[in-house]
């Protein structure tokens, strides 16, 4: 029955797509230039240099470092902190992917990756400050309360889904011979551009999806007004950069708008959850209970940030 459904979905979008080619082309090219000019650039390092500290063993000290706060807070190995630091470093979907690499050098084990990917899916603060602050809100202190708050809300969403259950066990991250140092660098820089080319894509798509959905709505007379909060947050549920951009036009006080889009950043949209399982789904993690941890997250960095927008930002 489920397969059924899922074909008649995808036989809909096909025809939308031979109804309107040009509109649905411009979707696709829109979600291209946006990966092409933000997401690469500021991607493509992290994901080679994280990749090769994670193959050369370089992450030792960070995962000796984190080896107590999170084993005694969250159960899990010290290398989870490794991936919780660089998540909070280099933003979606890093996280995802460094949990996925030391998974499956087994550094940790499947069940851990799965527990800490509650509280290592983290914006960056490039994309917070810069795109969100400076870009769409032009708001520099209100984007620093988010991006605290942000973080706040993954720390507290990881106690949720990791406060029962025994401590897991892991092993320090060991640095790989000198012979091998040369294939690292050739390894690292071959993953970053394969998984990169997976994220562009599941941003075109997810542009070209919002497109759609909004184009639906519209059929049906429901328009999705930009200013509007419902249609922010409907966008917001495809990709988050549209929908902070509609949160920020809407005539909400200052500290709302600012709850909103850290609700959004938390989220991460469609875009951030496909990028996100295409390296957990590895370790077993379902897209369901990925998305239920990623919907905590926004509620709990919403509840953060109306607080201290409340506080500092009236």
């Amino acid at each position: 029955m489920r397969a059924k459904r899922i074909t008649w979905l995808l036989f809909f979008v096909i025809g939308l797509l031979i109804v309107n080619p040009s509109r649905y082309f411009d979707s696709v090219g829109q979600g291209v230039r946006i990966f092409a000019s933000s997401v690469l650039p500021s991607m493509l390092p992290y994901f080679f240099f994280t990749k090769l500290l994670t193959s050369v063993g370089g992450a030792d000290a960070l995962t000796r470092m984190m080896e107590k706060p999170v084993g005694k807070i969250y159960k899990v190995s010290g290398a989870c902190g490794y991936a919780w630091i660089m998540s909070v470093l280099s933003g979606y979907p890093v996280g995802a992917r460094v949990l996925s690499d030391i998974c499956e050098q087994g550094y940790i084990s499947k069940k851990d990756a799965r527990r800490a990917a509650s509280f290592c899916s983290t914006s960056g603060s490039m994309f917070v400050l810069g795109s969100v602050g400076s870009a769409i809100l032009g708001d520099v202190k209100a984007a620093w309360v988010i991006l605290i708050c942000h973080y706040i809300g993954a720390i507290l969403n990881g106690l949720i889904y990791c406060v029962k259950g025994k401590r897991g066990q892991g092993r320090f991250l060991s640095p790989c011979s000198a012979s091998g140092a040369d294939d690292s660098l050739a390894a690292a820089m071959c993953e970053s551009v394969v998984s990169l080319a997976l994220v562009g894509g599941f941003i075109a798509v997810c542009n070209l999806a919002a497109d759609m959905f909004s184009d639906v709505l519209s059929f049906f007379g429901l328009e999705m007004k930009e200013g509007g909060v419902l249609s922010a947050g409907l966008f917001s549920l495809f990709e988050v950069t549209r929908g902070c951009i509609c949160f920020s036009a809407s005539a909400l006080p200052r500290f709302v708008k600012a709850a909103f889009c850290c609700a959004a950043v938390s989220f991460g949209g469609l875009s951030v959850l496909l990028q996100s399982i295409a390296f957990l789904g590895k370790c077993g993690l379902k897209t369901w209970k990925l998305a239920l941890m990623k919907s905590t997250q926004a509620v709990l960095s919403f509840g953060v940030c109306l607080l201290v927008g409340w506080l500092i930002l009236r």
